[in-house]
């Protein structure tokens, strides 16, 4: 699930849009955001170090992650009216010191070699030009020994009730935009393009997803 693509005419969007399209996140998707949160804890582990949420929106996500965690976690968002709406939810929620909201474009992420233990990104896969390079930057920053999880989806947490409910919903915004999902197999041919082996491809309820080791 790309939440962009649930306000999909919100490009280049002013202030009072980026407000408006977070209080959809929160009203309509928050159990997802719940959902993915707790399957990257248990499932990785990594509740210390650093973690880079690549595509972080209003940082909605980064902030559940944080309260699960001692991770120290750099949100990278292109758009610069949802990066404001980003540094407001953070700072509400007393989180500045842990949280970190980067103006940053995902084909070049401001970050140095093997920078982060986790880089996660849920729901801009599929907004990405280039997905390659992309994955490309993403593998560059991850630490050796570290986990990426790329992808897009309502988690596994989710009761069926609530994914019935969220995949109508994304479904009725993408419309026909029938170039809006990648499959598991194009994921995949995009992976190794970016000159990826470690690799693992998570296609079930949870969503479609790229686990990726270094």
């Amino acid at each position: 699930m790309s939440d962009k693509h649930v306000l999909a005419d919100y490009q280049e969007m002013d202030i009072s849009k980026a407000r408006l399209f977070d209080k959809q996140i929160k009203e309509k998707f928050m159990t997802a955001i719940v959902s993915t949160a707790k399957q990257i804890i248990e499932d990785y582990g990594i509740l210390e170090g650093v973690c880079v949420d690549v595509g972080c929106g209003t940082g909605v996500f980064a902030i559940e992650l944080c309260r699960s965690s001692n991770l120290k976690i750099y949100g990278v968002e292109k758009e610069k009216a949802i990066y404001e709406v980003a540094r407001t939810n953070i700072e509400k929620e007393g989180l500045g010191d842990r949280i970190i909201p980067m103006l940053g474009d995902a084909h070049d992420l401001p970050f140095e070699n093997e920078f982060a233990d986790l880089i996660i990104s849920r729901g801009s896969y599929h907004c990405w030009k280039d997905k390659v390079l992309v994955f490309k930057e993403i593998y560059r920053i991850l630490k050796r020994s570290g986990t990426g999880f790329v992808g897009g989806g309502f988690g596994r947490y989710t009761t069926q009730k609530e994914l019935d409910r969220m995949t109508a919903l994304r479904d009725s915004s993408l419309k026909d935009d029938s170039k809006a999902y990648s499959s598991p197999n194009e994921m995949e041919e995009i992976i190794r393009k970016a000159g990826i082996s470690d690799f693992h491809i998570i296609y079930d309820r949870s969503g479609l997803w790229a686990e990726l080791k270094k």
